[in-house]
């Protein structure tokens, strides 16, 4: 392990926990009483803690972000596709939807035991992240659920898929192959095959509840070191530059039926798969120009963020551990709201409280 790495794991996952506690705790009443105005107050307190990652991640951890391509615009709603090659792709892409996306709108579809992670999982459920357990009669009803409640809440998402449904490694790829040569398909061997289940889902869920704005194809490139997972990291094996080739899509150019909506996102695959070949035989750099500067956040705005969002959080982290030493009234607090969190995801979790303050409302 490194001090680096070590640094990166305390400083976001202590500041999560607290955060949670202290930031999104005393807002659940709020949530279930004015369910709209309880979701632009998460989203801004959770927006605020994804600064200080991305902080984190640029400053203290040394990691740089290239961008080209043309984004999907702050102010729409839709699904953002990338290949899955580390299980920190999502988080990187943090740094793509501060300066390109909607950061406070950003939703990511992870695997269902997240959720349960002491404080990071409490912050990612209240978020509105979707959690899949990969058993199809499960996650439809998750996915029905979660756009349900944008819709009620007024709340314009942009979702993260990984339609490959995991990260590339060496069994995922045994596993790819043998589903390509059932199926009489091409092998790949820079992207897994898709499974288009889910994206067929959505697409047509968020179509139905007015969501569906755009679709953002997102090719992720690692030009000189890919971080795999987590030994990586508490190495302190941060990846110097991560690379995000974007192309935008509209609603309208994505077919209707589903078996056009599933070769649709085939052909993208297709397409990812000669990409990425050509990214990293060649000078692993992805072709076309830098993203328009009138689509993108001003770099000094963004440092900017840093520089606060790094002051804010690491003083309110001194400032909490000090209270919960000496204040008995705030480590009871604390204890009784993990214990309020631990039993809401034991039974069901935020997604499915969040739902239920708004089933009064027809879409």
């Amino acid at each position: 392990m490194s001090l680096k790495g070590i640094l990166f794991v305390i400083l976001l996952g202590y500041s999560s926990t607290l955060g949670a506690i202290f930031f999104i705790g005393p807002l659940i009443p709020l949530v279930y009483f004015q369910p709209a105005l309880g979701r632009r107050l998460l989203d801004q307190m959770i927006w605020l803690w994804q600064v200080y990652a991305v902080a984190v991640v640029e400053k203290v951890c040394g990691v740089n972000i290239v961008i080209t391509g043309k984004p999907m615009p702050e102010h729409e709603s839709g699904l953002i596709l990338m290949n899955h090659r580390t299980r920190f792709d999502w988080l990187f892409m943090m740094s793509y939807q501060l300066r390109c996306g909607s950061l406070r709108h950003f939703k990511i579809s992870l695997k269902k035991s997240l959720k349960n992670v002491p404080g990071p999982g409490w912050a990612m459920q209240s978020a509105g992240y979707i959690f899949l357990h990969r058993k199809w009669e499960i996650d439809q009803r998750i996915m029905t659920r979660c756009i349900s409640y944008f819709h009620k809440v007024k709340h314009k998402p942009q979702v993260l898929l990984f339609p490959e449904g995991t990260d590339l490694t060496a069994n995922t790829m045994k596993r790819s192959d043998k589903y390509a040569k059932d199926n009489d398909l091409e092998k790949y061997h820079y992207v897994l095959h898709p499974r288009t289940t889910g994206f067929v889902f959505l697409v047509e869920k968020m179509r139905e509840y007015n969501l569906l704005d755009s679709v953002l194809d997102v090719d992720v490139g690692y030009p000189k070191y890919i971080p795999q997972g987590e030994e990586d990291i508490l190495k302190g094996n941060f990846p110097s530059e991560v690379h995000f080739n974007v192309k935008l899509y509209s609603d309208v150019d994505v077919p209707l039926d589903k078996d056009g909506i599933d070769k649709w996102c085939r052909d993208r695959w297709e397409q990812k798969e000669q990409k990425l070949k050509d990214y990293y035989l060649g000078d692993r750099q992805f072709p076309g120009p830098p993203v328009d500067p009138a689509m993108q956040q001003r770099e000094d705005y963004v440092q900017h963020l840093f520089t606060f969002s790094l002051v804010f959080w690491n003083i309110f982290q001194v400032a909490a551990t000090i209270f919960l030493i000496y204040a008995p009234v705030v480590r009871w607090y604390t204890l009784l709201c993990g214990l309020g969190f631990v039993l809401v995801s034991k039974y069901g979790g935020m997604g499915k409280f969040l739902a239920s303050t708004v089933t009064q409302v027809e879409p």
